[in-house]
């Protein structure tokens, strides 16, 4: 039987991980890092942060979620309501539009500049 250990992060918590590894919680708030802490919240299952944390980040009652746990269709919910963000655009649309744009006339002269 293995243990689940549970990360409760508060302002003086050091992250330990990722890009941000060596920052606190308050040294985002201070970057206006909402965003990044959102989706850590949302997105890894052993992480979460004080109550206080999480009324400053907007997540109300309705989108708190049960940890460890995680729910990226939440987390896409909450980020369309807080912050207008939909869902990033699909790889393949991303892929055919620069395509298309290698065979712009703009496009060709720059390549063909050395640009």
């Amino acid at each position: 039987m293995s243990a689940i250990l549970l990360r409760k992060l508060t302002k003086k918590s050091l992250l330990k991980f990722g890009k941000y590894k060596d920052y606190t919680v308050d040294h985002l708030f201070g970057m206006k890092k909402q965003i990044d802490l959102t989706s850590i919240y949302f997105k890894l299952s052993n992480i979460t942060f004080t109550d206080d944390i999480l009324d400053e980040l907007g997540i109300t009652d309705e989108y708190r979620i049960l940890k460890p746990s995680k729910n990226v269709e939440i987390y896409k919910s909450f980020m369309l309501f807080k912050y207008g963000v939909k869902q990033k655009p699909n790889k393949k649309l991303q892929a055919m539009s620069r395509e298309t744009m290698s065979y712009r006339k703009d496009f060709l002269t720059r390549s063909n500049h050395g640009h």
